[in-house]
């Protein structure tokens, strides 16, 4: 049984809108029509990120998530402190 399932392109990986089964086989087909489409991203209230259809606001946070990974795995300023180092201190007075 095929299934369409829609996605996007983040760091130049392909981001499902839904989860694919393990091994499963795929044909990707890349859009044309750019016509209307923003080449910039914009940023989206939640309130506006509600209103898209299910698998459109999937595709957009899973690339939101994939672009967190990277920024948390490359750059300590996002994970080089203790978060509860305060609290530690305060345990040894």
């Amino acid at each position: 049984m095929s299934a369409i399932i829609t996605g996007i392109v983040t760091n130049g990986f392909i981001v499902p809108a839904s989860p694919l089964k393990e091994g499963s086989h795929v044909e990707i087909y890349v859009k044309d029509d750019m016509h209307g489409a923003n080449p910039t991203p914009r940023r989206m209230s939640p309130t506006e990120l509600r209103k898209l259809p299910r698998e459109e606001r999937r595709a957009i946070l899973a690339a939101s998530a994939a672009l967190a990974e990277k920024i948390y795995r490359n750059d300590k300023d996002f994970t080089g402190f203790d978060a509860f180092s305060e609290e530690l201190d305060d345990e040894s007075e």
